[in-house]
């Protein structure tokens, strides 16, 4: 799967390409390109070298400061990130869903059994993985890479995050009630950001499109929506608009069906109240 910033790096030169009203085979043949090595690199698939590059933006009338902004791209596209260096032999899916969400500007998860992993407190995500079949050597280190990921956030200019979790998910005991109250009481809390957005879908709401599975909406500044649907074993991620349009229609209405924030916040607090009271009366009994 390709760099996620190799393919934002090709999306704007793609958009720079149609701003200056060229075909792809015209700006190619410019270059002494063939079309498909332009392609390949308006794609994601290939990361130009500063050479090529300096020979686009030659090509495009592109100087100044955004021709040194989109340098630092094609640097940035070749980097070593964070999660490769110290987590080796990783799936291609993952690692292309943590630099989704590392450039990603809003993300949107839809979840219907689990805390979303950017929410989730690291007892909650150690219960989740053993139930997982995680083995137990392997079981902190993927307990810090998904700490990790919480950092898109926390950083200067967070990331937007639209947590809409289904009734379900609150009630669901994982890890235990002394385990669960903690997540949710960490829910109320991380609700109160700025950038973050934590609602409830109540059970009154019936049946709702999204019950047909979990999932990740991820929007950038100049890159087109990526949907990731979550699966057992690998995940999928659509990128065609004809793919993504439903799953943005249908998140557009979950506003309508949710609690608000402060509805969603009162429920989660009264949740890991009675959380906390039966852990109570577990300790009474011991």
């Amino acid at each position: 799967m390709t760099s996620v910033r190799a393919r934002g790096l090709g999306a704007e030169i793609r958009e720079l390409r149609k701003a200056a009203g060229l075909r792809l085979e015209h700006l190619a043949h410019r270059c002494g390109w063939s079309r498909a090595t332009l392609g390949r690199i308006e794609s994601g698939e290939r990361v130009p070298s500063e050479g090529e590059l300096a020979a686009l933006l030659d090509t495009l009338n592109v100087a100044g400061a955004e021709r040194a902004r989109l340098f630092e791209l094609v640097n940035a596209a070749t980097e070593a990130r964070w999660w490769e260096a110290g987590y080796a032999g990783m799936p291609s899916a993952l690692t292309a869903l943590i630099d989704f969400e590392r450039l990603a500007t809003k993300i949107t998860d839809v979840a219907l059994a689990l805390v979303p992993g950017l929410l989730q407190t690291p007892d909650y995500t150690r219960a989740v993985l053993s139930a997982g079949g995680v083995r137990d050597a392997d079981l902190e280190s993927r307990v810090a890479l998904r700490l990790g990921r919480q950092g898109v956030l926390t950083r200067e200019e967070p990331a937007r995050l639209h947590a809409f979790l289904d009734e379900s998910v609150v009630h669901r005991p994982v890890g235990g009630h002394r385990v669960m109250s903690d997540q949710l009481r960490h829910l109320v809390r991380i609700g109160r950001r700025p950038n973050v957005s934590v609602r409830v879908i109540p059970f009154a709401a019936g049946a709702y499109a999204e019950l047909n599975g979990s999932q990740l909406i991820l929007e950038f500044a100049r890159q087109r929506p990526v949907v990731h649907l979550e699966q057992r074993r690998r995940g999928a991620f659509l990128e065609a608009p004809a793919d993504t349009a439903p799953f943005l229609d249908a998140a557009a209405r979950l506003p309508v069906l949710a609690l608000d924030e402060a509805e969603s916040a009162a429920l989660i607090a009264d949740v890991a109240s009675a959380m906390e009271r039966e852990c109570e009366r577990d300790g009474a009994l011991a």
